[in-house]
């Protein structure tokens, strides 16, 4: 009874409906999210699960909990092939239903295919033309590496760890490498800063603050300093709540200002409140720097001490803690950031690791993109640490040989962006150059590489650069066939009918009389 009842509800037409409305629902609040959330994230979180619970900080119409995408789909093709295996019938007039209905399989395991097995990852030629690579980068997962003695082909030997196994902290060891690691910390985005870096921006904006102290220190420049403000909207509005809050509503500042510096009492609290309200601005701007400034090292360091300074604590040259014990850490600040989902923005992993060579600890390091390989000597030999993106070898490399980056005249509007590369796969004896642009992507090795960007290694001139998308992706071909499967069924169906609607017998028209 309960294996009939099991199998009733498995081929279930209203279990088919039911699941159609939940996709439905399922693709309206994945796209409401993106808004909120971004496009990789609502993709991972709603399609790319088998539940979605509620977190805290989501918005109002985020249920408690609902199915993704990988129940809904799992779902859908059971209840179609259990529907299709008790509704089958072998003739000519099932033909078009069976393979409509196999198309649709098909569309949904090549869908299951591509989100477990595809990979996305990009080959960066950041130092221009001329540059070789033979791998690809991911654009979010990181691997700990470790490079050690030359092999006898002529490379480095390179043994890496997965940023999976970094995140569970699990004890890391190679037969080709004399020491354990261990992770003692690991965080998925944040900032590197050097001591020197961070001690000249303290130094840079102490000097700026007692300047601008210096500045207000007297009362009978304040009707001067207020007249050049006037014309300055920032300053301005730092005037007029400095003046509000000694009693003044006057408008004209300057006025107001020559009336506060008669009054001595009035006009040392209007320099105090010119003095905190100057600085809080300086500081705050530091705060809200555009994000193309903060990949400059020094705007970073100044962000940092705007912060440390507008909560009240003092940045001393010579005090700063030491993020490690050994390696680039020690003159360095790691400090974590929130974790990061959009599409446009990237995490910077860091991770503190300790070494153990026959059971004696060697000391920590910190790792992280934002630090270059560190060198270690262990037993007399020389190997390097760090982390980096995960790289994706290939059997065959890429050499940049031109850009040509064309814009609409007038405007930024891209016209052309395409790379020549020179393609040499030495297994294959094969050595061609090929051209990649926007429309025109190359299909190689199981990849397809992308025009996806271009630009300068110099602001004016240098070298011109160039990245590319590649991505792999075994069920490629299975869209296309289950598309072809299910035109070619509806119209199987389609033309089975009006064959059989056409060559029925048609009966005579009323009121005529049939010859004989």
């Amino acid at each position: 009874m309960i294996s009939q009842n099991l199998w009733k509800f498995l081929t279930s037409l209203r279990v088919t409906v039911v699941l159609l409305v939940l996709s439905t629902l399922l693709v309206f609040l994945g796209t409401l999210a993106q808004v909120h959330e971004g496009l990789w994230e609502a993709q991972e979180r709603w399609f790319k699960s088998y539940l979605v619970f509620r977190r805290a900080g989501d918005v109002w119409w985020v249920p408690p909990v609902f199915v993704g995408g990988y129940t809904i789909g799992f779902s859908l093709l059971i209840n179609l092939v259990a529907a299709h295996v008790k509704r089958f019938q072998l003739s000519w007039k099932k033909v078009g239903i069976h393979l409509t209905h196999a198309g649709i399989v098909l569309l949904l395991l090549g869908q299951l295919v591509t989100d477990m097995f595809s990979r996305e990852s990009f080959m960066r030629f950041d130092l221009g033309e001329g540059q070789t690579l033979a791998y690809s980068e991911a654009h979010r997962e990181v691997e700990l590496v470790a490079t050690g003695e030359t092999g006898p082909d002529g490379r480095e030997k390179v043994v890496s760890f997965t940023g999976k196994a970094l995140r569970r902290k699990v004890p890391l060891q190679a037969t080709d490498l004399p020491f354990e690691v261990r992770v003692a910390e690991f965080g998925e985005n944040c900032e590197v800063l050097s001591h020197a870096a961070i001690q000249e921006a303290a130094t840079q904006l102490l000097t700026a603050l007692g300047t601008m102290e210096a500045k207000y220190s007297q009362l009978e420049v304040l009707p001067g300093e207020a007249e050049k403000s006037v014309d300055n909207q920032g300053r301005l509005a730092v005037w007029k709540d400095a003046l509000a809050a000694v009693g003044e509503k006057d408008k004209d500042i300057v006025a107001a200002a020559t009336r506060v510096v008669a009054d001595p009492v009035r006009g040392d609290k209007l320099r105090e409140e010119l003095k905190k309200r100057f600085k809080a601005q300086m500081l705050g701007a530091f705060q809200k720097m555009p994000p193309m400034q903060m990949a400059n090292d020094r705007m970073r360091a100044m962000r940092y001490v705007g912060g440390e300074l507008s909560a009240g604590r003092a940045v001393e040259p010579g005090s700063l803690p030491a993020s490690s014990s050994q390696g680039a850490g020690q003159n360095a600040l790691v400090l974590p950031r929130p974790e990061v989902r959009g599409m446009d923005q990237q995490n910077t992993p860091f991770a503190k690791v300790e070494l153990f060579a026959k059971g004696a600890s060697l000391g920590v390091w910190v790792v992280s993109p934002w630090l270059n390989l560190q060198e270690i000597t262990v037993d007399g030999k020389a190997f390097k640490l760090g982390l980096r993106n995960e790289r994706y070898y290939q059997p065959f490399s890429l050499k940049l040989v031109k850009t040509t980056h064309e814009v609409y005249p007038g405007t930024d509007i891209p016209k052309n962006f395409q790379s020549r590369l020179l393609l040499e796969n030495t297994a294959a004896l094969e050595k061609r150059e090929v051209d990649i642009s926007m429309n025109n992507p190359l299909r190689y090795g199981g990849l397809t590489f992308y025009q996806h960007q271009m630009g300068r290694t110099e602001p004016t001139g240098g070298k011109g650069t160039s990245a590319l998308q590649v991505v792999r992706n075994p069920g490629w071909i299975t869209p296309y066939l289950g598309c072809a499967i299910v035109s070619f069924g509806m119209l199987w169906q389609f033309l089975y009918h009006l064959v059989g609607f056409l060559s029925k017998p048609r009966s005579a028209k009323p009121g005529t009389v049939p010859t004989v």
